[in-house]
Protein backbone atom coordinates (compact mmCIF):
# COMPACT_ATOMS: atom_id res chain seq x y z
CA UNK A 1 0.00 0.00 0.00
CA UNK A 2 2.96 2.33 0.54
CA UNK A 3 5.55 1.40 -2.09
CA UNK A 4 7.74 4.43 -1.38
CA UNK A 5 8.01 3.84 2.39
CA UNK A 6 11.47 2.45 3.13
CA UNK A 7 11.63 0.64 6.47
CA UNK A 8 14.84 -0.51 8.14
CA UNK A 9 15.07 -2.89 11.11
CA UNK A 10 17.91 -3.86 13.42
CA UNK A 11 18.90 -7.49 12.98
CA UNK A 12 19.15 -7.92 16.75
CA UNK A 13 21.97 -8.68 19.17
CA UNK A 14 21.45 -12.41 19.68
CA UNK A 15 24.59 -13.65 17.96
CA UNK A 16 26.36 -16.12 20.29
CA UNK A 17 28.77 -19.05 20.22
CA UNK A 18 26.31 -21.51 21.71
CA UNK A 19 28.26 -24.66 20.86
CA UNK A 20 31.57 -23.23 22.17
CA UNK A 21 33.48 -23.90 18.95
CA UNK A 22 34.92 -20.38 18.79
CA UNK A 23 32.61 -19.17 16.01
CA UNK A 24 29.28 -17.33 16.07
CA UNK A 25 26.29 -19.55 15.30
CA UNK A 26 23.71 -18.98 12.58
CA UNK A 27 19.92 -18.81 13.00
CA UNK A 28 19.63 -16.26 15.81
CA UNK A 29 17.38 -13.68 14.16
CA UNK A 30 13.74 -13.11 15.06
CA UNK A 31 10.80 -10.92 14.10
CA UNK A 32 10.53 -8.16 12.91
CA UNK A 33 14.03 -8.41 11.44
CA UNK A 34 12.98 -11.39 9.32
CA UNK A 35 10.32 -9.36 7.45
CA UNK A 36 10.84 -9.70 3.70
CA UNK A 37 10.20 -6.15 2.47
CA UNK A 38 12.28 -4.27 5.04
CA UNK A 39 16.02 -3.59 4.98
CA UNK A 40 17.41 -5.74 7.80
CA UNK A 41 20.67 -4.38 9.16
CA UNK A 42 23.38 -6.33 10.96
CA UNK A 43 26.39 -4.83 12.76
CA UNK A 44 30.00 -4.76 11.65
CA UNK A 45 32.97 -3.59 13.70
CA UNK A 46 33.96 0.05 13.85
CA UNK A 47 37.49 1.21 13.08
CA UNK A 48 38.65 4.60 14.32
CA UNK A 49 42.32 4.12 13.37
CA UNK A 50 43.18 3.16 16.94
CA UNK A 51 41.77 6.40 18.35
CA UNK A 52 39.19 5.75 21.07
CA UNK A 53 39.30 9.04 22.98
CA UNK A 54 37.68 9.56 26.34
CA UNK A 55 37.56 12.96 28.02
CA UNK A 56 40.21 12.96 30.75
CA UNK A 57 39.23 16.50 31.80
CA UNK A 58 35.96 15.22 33.24
CA UNK A 59 35.71 13.30 36.50
CA UNK A 60 36.64 9.94 34.96
CA UNK A 61 39.82 9.13 36.85
CA UNK A 62 40.24 5.81 35.08
CA UNK A 63 40.09 7.55 31.72
CA UNK A 64 42.87 9.90 32.77
CA UNK A 65 44.91 6.97 34.03
CA UNK A 66 44.57 5.35 30.61
CA UNK A 67 46.00 8.42 28.91
CA UNK A 68 42.64 9.62 27.65
CA UNK A 69 42.02 6.44 25.63
CA UNK A 70 39.48 3.66 26.08
CA UNK A 71 40.76 0.12 26.21
CA UNK A 72 38.96 -1.98 23.60
CA UNK A 73 37.67 -5.10 25.32
CA UNK A 74 37.43 -8.51 23.71
CA UNK A 75 34.10 -10.25 23.17
CA UNK A 76 35.04 -12.91 25.71
CA UNK A 77 35.93 -10.31 28.33
CA UNK A 78 32.64 -8.45 27.95
CA UNK A 79 30.30 -11.41 27.42
CA UNK A 80 32.14 -14.50 28.58
CA UNK A 81 29.14 -16.83 28.66
CA UNK A 82 28.19 -15.92 25.07
CA UNK A 83 31.72 -16.28 23.68
CA UNK A 84 33.51 -18.89 25.81
CA UNK A 85 36.09 -20.13 23.26
CA UNK A 86 38.74 -18.73 20.95
CA UNK A 87 39.13 -17.33 18.39
CA UNK A 88 36.04 -15.20 19.05
CA UNK A 89 36.56 -14.97 22.83
CA UNK A 90 39.93 -13.27 22.42
CA UNK A 91 38.94 -11.09 19.49
CA UNK A 92 38.78 -7.29 20.05
CA UNK A 93 35.34 -5.70 19.72
CA UNK A 94 36.60 -3.01 17.32
CA UNK A 95 39.49 -2.11 15.07
CA UNK A 96 38.79 -4.33 12.04
CA UNK A 97 36.38 -2.74 9.57
CA UNK A 98 36.28 -6.03 7.61
CA UNK A 99 34.81 -7.95 10.55
CA UNK A 100 31.24 -8.57 11.63
CA UNK A 101 30.33 -7.80 15.23
CA UNK A 102 30.03 -11.04 17.19
CA UNK A 103 26.67 -10.11 18.74
CA UNK A 104 24.99 -9.31 15.41
CA UNK A 105 22.05 -11.70 14.89
CA UNK A 106 22.44 -14.11 12.01
CA UNK A 107 19.97 -15.55 9.53
CA UNK A 108 18.52 -17.26 7.71
CA UNK A 109 14.79 -16.63 8.10
CA UNK A 110 12.82 -19.78 8.88
CA UNK A 111 11.77 -20.17 5.22
CA UNK A 112 15.39 -19.94 4.08
CA UNK A 113 15.50 -16.30 3.00
CA UNK A 114 18.89 -14.56 3.19
CA UNK A 115 19.07 -12.24 6.20
CA UNK A 116 20.33 -9.72 7.15
CA UNK A 117 20.23 -7.69 3.93
CA UNK A 118 23.24 -5.47 4.70
CA UNK A 119 25.43 -4.48 7.64
CA UNK A 120 26.89 -1.22 8.98
CA UNK A 121 29.26 -0.29 11.84
CA UNK A 122 27.76 -1.19 15.22
CA UNK A 123 30.58 -1.30 17.80
CA UNK A 124 32.04 1.68 19.64
CA UNK A 125 29.84 4.15 17.76
CA UNK A 126 29.62 7.68 19.17
CA UNK A 127 26.06 8.29 20.31
CA UNK A 128 24.21 11.08 22.08
CA UNK A 129 24.88 11.33 25.83
CA UNK A 130 22.81 13.19 28.41
CA UNK A 131 25.02 14.56 31.17
CA UNK A 132 22.22 14.21 33.73
CA UNK A 133 22.42 10.44 33.27
CA UNK A 134 25.78 9.61 34.85
CA UNK A 135 27.24 6.15 34.31
CA UNK A 136 29.00 3.77 36.69
CA UNK A 137 32.38 5.16 35.77
CA UNK A 138 31.43 8.67 36.97
CA UNK A 139 32.36 10.06 40.36
CA UNK A 140 28.69 10.25 41.40
CA UNK A 141 25.58 8.12 40.82
CA UNK A 142 22.64 8.91 38.57
CA UNK A 143 20.98 11.95 40.22
CA UNK A 144 17.55 10.67 39.22
CA UNK A 145 17.81 7.13 40.62
CA UNK A 146 20.77 7.25 43.00
CA UNK A 147 22.21 4.20 41.25
CA UNK A 148 25.27 3.57 39.13
CA UNK A 149 24.60 2.04 35.73
CA UNK A 150 26.87 0.21 33.34
CA UNK A 151 26.47 -0.38 29.62
CA UNK A 152 29.82 -1.97 28.84
CA UNK A 153 31.06 0.52 26.26
CA UNK A 154 33.81 2.42 28.05
CA UNK A 155 34.18 6.03 29.13
CA UNK A 156 32.35 8.89 27.38
CA UNK A 157 33.96 10.86 24.59
CA UNK A 158 32.79 14.04 26.31
CA UNK A 159 29.76 15.30 28.21
CA UNK A 160 27.61 15.14 25.06
CA UNK A 161 28.71 11.90 23.37
CA UNK A 162 29.46 8.41 24.57
CA UNK A 163 30.35 5.10 22.93
CA UNK A 164 27.58 2.60 22.26
CA UNK A 165 27.20 -0.66 20.40
CA UNK A 166 24.59 -2.98 18.94
CA UNK A 167 22.50 -3.24 15.81
CA UNK A 168 20.61 -0.26 17.24
CA UNK A 169 23.70 1.69 16.18
CA UNK A 170 24.12 0.12 12.73
CA UNK A 171 20.43 0.47 11.85
CA UNK A 172 20.27 4.29 12.23
CA UNK A 173 23.39 4.59 10.08
CA UNK A 174 21.66 2.58 7.36
CA UNK A 175 18.38 4.46 7.74
CA UNK A 176 20.31 7.68 7.19
CA UNK A 177 22.00 6.16 4.15
CA UNK A 178 18.59 5.14 2.77
CA UNK A 179 17.35 8.71 3.18
CA UNK A 180 20.39 10.02 1.28
CA UNK A 181 19.78 7.49 -1.51
CA UNK A 182 16.17 8.67 -1.84
CA UNK A 183 17.40 12.25 -1.97
CA UNK A 184 19.93 11.28 -4.63
CA UNK A 185 17.17 9.94 -6.87
CA UNK A 186 15.07 13.05 -6.23
CA UNK A 187 17.93 15.44 -7.02
CA UNK A 188 19.59 13.58 -9.89
CA UNK A 189 16.56 11.99 -11.54
CA UNK A 190 13.47 13.89 -10.23
CA UNK A 191 12.21 10.55 -8.95
CA UNK A 192 10.32 9.62 -5.79
CA UNK A 193 12.18 6.34 -5.39
CA UNK A 194 10.29 3.27 -4.22
CA UNK A 195 11.40 1.28 -1.20
CA UNK A 196 12.40 -1.49 -3.60
CA UNK A 197 14.69 0.85 -5.55
CA UNK A 198 16.32 2.19 -2.37
CA UNK A 199 16.90 -1.36 -1.11
CA UNK A 200 18.26 -2.53 -4.47
CA UNK A 201 20.66 0.43 -4.58
CA UNK A 202 22.05 -0.20 -1.09
CA UNK A 203 22.45 -3.93 -1.77
CA UNK A 204 24.02 -3.48 -5.22
CA UNK A 205 26.65 -1.08 -3.87
CA UNK A 206 27.45 -3.00 -0.66
CA UNK A 207 30.96 -4.36 0.02
CA UNK A 208 31.70 -8.00 0.84
CA UNK A 209 33.31 -8.24 4.30
CA UNK A 210 36.42 -10.39 4.67
CA UNK A 211 35.88 -11.65 8.25
CA UNK A 212 32.19 -12.40 8.43
CA UNK A 213 32.51 -15.40 10.78
CA UNK A 214 34.63 -13.65 13.46
CA UNK A 215 37.68 -15.91 13.32
CA UNK A 216 39.94 -12.85 13.46
CA UNK A 217 41.35 -13.46 9.97
CA UNK A 218 40.37 -11.48 6.86
CA UNK A 219 40.16 -14.59 4.70
CA UNK A 220 36.58 -14.33 3.37
CA UNK A 221 35.59 -17.80 4.56
CA UNK A 222 31.97 -17.04 3.65
CA UNK A 223 31.69 -14.85 0.53
CA UNK A 224 28.39 -13.10 -0.23
CA UNK A 225 25.61 -13.91 -0.06
CA UNK A 226 25.67 -15.37 3.43
CA UNK A 227 23.59 -15.25 6.59
CA UNK A 228 26.25 -13.40 8.57
CA UNK A 229 26.42 -10.18 6.53
CA UNK A 230 23.76 -10.72 3.86
CA UNK A 231 25.01 -8.83 0.81
CA UNK A 232 27.71 -6.85 2.60
CA UNK A 233 28.68 -3.54 4.18
CA UNK A 234 26.71 -0.41 3.25
CA UNK A 235 28.77 1.86 0.97
CA UNK A 236 26.94 5.18 0.65
CA UNK A 237 29.59 6.74 -1.59
CA UNK A 238 29.17 3.95 -4.15
CA UNK A 239 25.37 4.07 -3.84
CA UNK A 240 25.22 7.75 -4.81
CA UNK A 241 28.16 8.23 -7.20
CA UNK A 242 25.91 8.06 -10.27
CA UNK A 243 27.72 5.08 -11.80
CA UNK A 244 24.70 2.78 -11.85
CA UNK A 245 21.71 2.50 -14.15
CA UNK A 246 18.27 1.70 -12.77
CA UNK A 247 14.74 0.71 -13.71
CA UNK A 248 11.73 1.73 -11.61
CA UNK A 249 8.99 -0.45 -13.06
CA UNK A 250 5.58 0.60 -11.75
CA UNK A 251 3.43 -1.19 -14.36
CA UNK A 252 4.39 -4.59 -13.07
CA UNK A 253 4.64 -8.09 -14.48
CA UNK A 254 2.04 -10.86 -14.43
CA UNK A 255 2.56 -14.61 -14.53
CA UNK A 256 4.28 -15.49 -17.78
CA UNK A 257 5.21 -11.89 -18.46
CA UNK A 258 8.73 -10.55 -18.77
CA UNK A 259 10.79 -7.44 -19.31
CA UNK A 260 14.15 -7.43 -21.08
CA UNK A 261 16.93 -4.83 -20.76
CA UNK A 262 20.08 -4.98 -22.94
CA UNK A 263 23.27 -3.29 -21.68
CA UNK A 264 26.45 -2.58 -23.62
CA UNK A 265 29.45 -3.52 -21.46
CA UNK A 266 33.08 -2.86 -22.33
CA UNK A 267 34.82 -4.76 -19.50
CA UNK A 268 35.06 -5.26 -15.74
CA UNK A 269 32.60 -6.20 -13.05
CA UNK A 270 28.88 -6.16 -13.89
CA UNK A 271 26.37 -6.23 -11.02
CA UNK A 272 22.60 -6.56 -11.35
CA UNK A 273 20.15 -6.34 -8.42
CA UNK A 274 16.41 -7.05 -8.58
CA UNK A 275 14.15 -6.17 -5.63
CA UNK A 276 10.38 -6.08 -5.33
CA UNK A 277 8.01 -5.28 -2.46
CA UNK A 278 6.05 -8.51 -2.19
CA UNK A 279 2.44 -8.89 -1.13
CA UNK A 280 1.85 -10.11 2.45
CA UNK A 281 1.70 -13.83 3.06
CA UNK A 282 -0.42 -15.62 5.66
CA UNK A 283 0.87 -16.21 9.19
CA UNK A 284 0.84 -19.98 8.68
CA UNK A 285 2.59 -19.97 5.29
CA UNK A 286 5.65 -22.22 5.12
CA UNK A 287 7.20 -19.85 2.57
CA UNK A 288 6.61 -16.11 2.80
CA UNK A 289 7.14 -15.26 -0.88
CA UNK A 290 3.83 -14.61 -2.64
CA UNK A 291 4.81 -13.16 -6.02
CA UNK A 292 7.86 -14.83 -7.53
CA UNK A 293 9.95 -12.89 -10.03
CA UNK A 294 13.10 -14.40 -11.49
CA UNK A 295 16.26 -12.63 -12.64
CA UNK A 296 18.12 -14.00 -15.65
CA UNK A 297 21.22 -12.43 -17.22
CA UNK A 298 22.58 -13.63 -20.56
CA UNK A 299 26.17 -12.96 -21.63
CA UNK A 300 27.16 -12.01 -25.20
CA UNK A 301 28.35 -15.59 -25.68
CA UNK A 302 25.03 -17.05 -24.56
CA UNK A 303 25.98 -18.11 -21.01
CA UNK A 304 23.02 -17.74 -18.65
CA UNK A 305 23.26 -16.58 -15.04
CA UNK A 306 20.29 -16.95 -12.70
CA UNK A 307 19.57 -14.78 -9.69
CA UNK A 308 21.29 -15.79 -6.42
CA UNK A 309 23.31 -18.65 -7.92
CA UNK A 310 26.73 -17.77 -6.46
CA UNK A 311 30.12 -19.36 -5.95
CA UNK A 312 33.01 -17.60 -4.26
CA UNK A 313 31.15 -14.30 -4.06
CA UNK A 314 30.32 -14.14 -7.79
CA UNK A 315 27.59 -15.53 -10.00
CA UNK A 316 27.99 -18.96 -11.55
CA UNK A 317 26.21 -20.59 -14.47
CA UNK A 318 23.79 -23.43 -13.84
CA UNK A 319 21.75 -23.81 -10.69
CA UNK A 320 18.03 -23.22 -10.23
CA UNK A 321 15.79 -20.20 -10.08
CA UNK A 322 15.19 -18.71 -6.62
CA UNK A 323 11.64 -19.17 -5.32
CA UNK A 324 12.34 -17.97 -1.76
CA UNK A 325 13.80 -14.44 -1.79
CA UNK A 326 12.38 -11.17 -3.10
CA UNK A 327 15.96 -9.97 -3.60
CA UNK A 328 17.89 -11.51 -6.50
CA UNK A 329 21.37 -10.61 -7.67
CA UNK A 330 23.70 -11.51 -10.51
CA UNK A 331 27.29 -10.32 -10.02
CA UNK A 332 29.77 -11.00 -12.84
CA UNK A 333 33.39 -10.57 -11.78
CA UNK A 334 34.86 -10.04 -15.26
CA UNK A 335 32.18 -9.32 -17.82
CA UNK A 336 33.00 -10.02 -21.46
CA UNK A 337 32.66 -7.04 -23.77
CA UNK A 338 29.40 -6.86 -25.67
CA UNK A 339 25.67 -6.73 -25.05
CA UNK A 340 24.41 -8.36 -21.86
CA UNK A 341 20.67 -9.00 -21.59
CA UNK A 342 18.95 -8.61 -18.23
CA UNK A 343 15.52 -10.24 -17.97
CA UNK A 344 12.90 -10.03 -15.24
CA UNK A 345 10.44 -12.89 -15.54
CA UNK A 346 7.07 -13.35 -13.87
CA UNK A 347 7.30 -16.94 -12.66
CA UNK A 348 4.22 -16.98 -10.42
CA UNK A 349 2.28 -13.80 -9.69
CA UNK A 350 -1.01 -14.65 -7.92
CA UNK A 351 -1.34 -11.07 -6.63
CA UNK A 352 -0.36 -8.97 -9.60
CA UNK A 353 0.86 -7.39 -11.65
CA UNK A 354 4.06 -7.07 -9.58
CA UNK A 355 6.17 -3.86 -9.83
CA UNK A 356 9.92 -4.12 -9.33
CA UNK A 357 13.17 -2.19 -9.17
CA UNK A 358 16.36 -3.03 -11.01
CA UNK A 359 19.83 -1.58 -10.37
CA UNK A 360 22.73 -2.26 -12.74
CA UNK A 361 26.30 -1.22 -12.01
CA UNK A 362 29.35 -1.80 -14.19
CA UNK A 363 32.71 -0.34 -15.11
CA UNK A 364 31.09 1.00 -18.27
CA UNK A 365 27.61 0.22 -19.38
CA UNK A 366 24.60 2.00 -20.75
CA UNK A 367 21.17 0.56 -21.43
CA UNK A 368 20.64 0.17 -25.17
CA UNK A 369 17.02 1.12 -24.68
CA UNK A 370 14.29 0.43 -22.16
CA UNK A 371 11.93 -2.26 -23.48
CA UNK A 372 8.18 -1.78 -23.31
CA UNK A 373 5.96 -3.15 -20.57
CA UNK A 374 2.55 -4.66 -21.22
CA UNK A 375 -0.24 -5.94 -19.00
CA UNK A 376 -3.45 -7.63 -20.14
CA UNK A 377 -6.29 -5.75 -18.45
CA UNK A 378 -9.32 -7.67 -19.75
CA UNK A 379 -10.46 -10.36 -19.39
CA UNK A 380 -9.12 -11.09 -15.92
CA UNK A 381 -6.76 -13.97 -15.37
CA UNK A 382 -8.81 -17.09 -14.62
CA UNK A 383 -12.04 -15.63 -16.03
CA UNK A 384 -14.68 -17.65 -17.88
CA UNK A 385 -15.62 -16.08 -21.24
CA UNK A 386 -18.13 -16.70 -24.00
CA UNK A 387 -19.22 -15.20 -27.32
CA UNK A 388 -17.36 -12.18 -28.68
CA UNK A 389 -14.67 -11.15 -26.19
CA UNK A 390 -12.72 -7.88 -26.15
CA UNK A 391 -9.11 -8.52 -25.15
CA UNK A 392 -7.41 -5.31 -23.98
CA UNK A 393 -3.96 -4.43 -22.70
CA UNK A 394 -2.02 -1.49 -21.29
CA UNK A 395 1.40 -0.95 -22.86
CA UNK A 396 4.02 1.73 -22.27
CA UNK A 397 7.60 2.53 -23.28
CA UNK A 398 10.23 5.23 -22.78
CA UNK A 399 9.92 6.02 -26.52
CA UNK A 400 6.82 4.55 -28.14
CA UNK A 401 5.00 1.25 -28.56
CA UNK A 402 4.57 0.41 -32.24
CA UNK A 403 2.33 -2.63 -31.90
CA UNK A 404 0.84 -5.17 -29.54
CA UNK A 405 0.49 -8.74 -30.78
CA UNK A 406 -2.18 -10.87 -29.11
CA UNK A 407 -1.94 -14.65 -29.52
CA UNK A 408 -4.96 -16.83 -28.70
CA UNK A 409 -4.90 -20.58 -29.27
CA UNK A 410 -2.02 -20.19 -31.73
CA UNK A 411 -3.74 -17.47 -33.75
CA UNK A 412 -2.04 -14.07 -33.93
CA UNK A 413 -3.92 -10.77 -33.83
CA UNK A 414 -1.88 -7.55 -34.21
CA UNK A 415 -3.01 -4.08 -33.16
CA UNK A 416 -0.83 -1.30 -34.61
CA UNK A 417 -2.99 1.65 -33.56
CA UNK A 418 -2.95 2.29 -29.85
CA UNK A 419 -4.60 5.71 -30.01
CA UNK A 420 -7.72 4.33 -28.33
CA UNK A 421 -5.93 1.59 -26.38
CA UNK A 422 -4.54 -1.77 -27.40
CA UNK A 423 -7.24 -4.37 -28.06
CA UNK A 424 -8.57 -7.08 -30.35
CA UNK A 425 -11.85 -8.97 -30.60
CA UNK A 426 -11.88 -12.73 -30.13
CA UNK A 427 -14.84 -14.80 -31.31
CA UNK A 428 -14.87 -17.70 -28.86
CA UNK A 429 -17.69 -19.48 -30.71
CA UNK A 430 -15.03 -20.83 -33.07
CA UNK A 431 -13.25 -22.53 -30.17
CA UNK A 432 -14.08 -25.66 -28.22
CA UNK A 433 -14.84 -25.37 -24.53
CA UNK A 434 -11.74 -25.51 -22.37
CA UNK A 435 -8.77 -23.56 -21.08
CA UNK A 436 -6.86 -21.11 -23.28
CA UNK A 437 -3.72 -18.99 -22.89
CA UNK A 438 -3.88 -15.39 -24.11
CA UNK A 439 -0.53 -13.65 -24.57
CA UNK A 440 0.26 -10.04 -25.42
CA UNK A 441 3.65 -8.89 -26.73
CA UNK A 442 4.40 -5.18 -27.05
CA UNK A 443 7.11 -3.96 -29.46
CA UNK A 444 8.78 -0.54 -29.28
CA UNK A 445 10.62 1.64 -31.81
CA UNK A 446 13.91 -0.14 -31.00
CA UNK A 447 12.28 -3.53 -31.75
CA UNK A 448 12.47 -4.50 -28.09
CA UNK A 449 9.62 -6.46 -26.58
CA UNK A 450 7.78 -7.03 -23.34
CA UNK A 451 5.12 -9.67 -22.79
CA UNK A 452 2.29 -10.77 -20.53
CA UNK A 453 -0.07 -13.73 -20.51
CA UNK A 454 -3.23 -14.94 -18.79
CA UNK A 455 -5.37 -18.07 -18.76
CA UNK A 456 -9.14 -18.09 -19.41
CA UNK A 457 -11.84 -20.72 -19.77
CA UNK A 458 -14.28 -20.81 -22.70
Amino acid sequence: NNPDMTITFSAGNAGVDGDSDGFVDLDSMGSPATAKNVITVGASENDRDGNWDCDASLSYTDCAAQGGQNIIFTYGTAWGSDYPANPIAGDPSAGNAEQLAAFSSRGPADDGRIKPDVVAPGTWVLSGYVSLHQEEYDSSPDPLTGAYQYDGWGFPYNEHYKYMGGTSMSNPLTAGAAAVVRQYYADAHSLNASAALVKATLINSAKDLLDENNDGVNDNDFPIPNNHEGWGLVNLAAATDGSHQFVENTTGISTGGSASYPYNISSGAFKVSLVWSDYPSTETAAANLVNNLNLRVTAPGGQVYLGNVFSGGWSATGGSTDSVNNVENVYIQSAAAGTWTVEVIGSSIPQGPQPFALVVDSVSGEPVDTPPTVSITSPANGATVAGMVSVTADASDDDAVTQVEFVVDGTSYVDTDGSDGWSISWDTTANNDGSYIISATATDTASQTGSDSISVTV
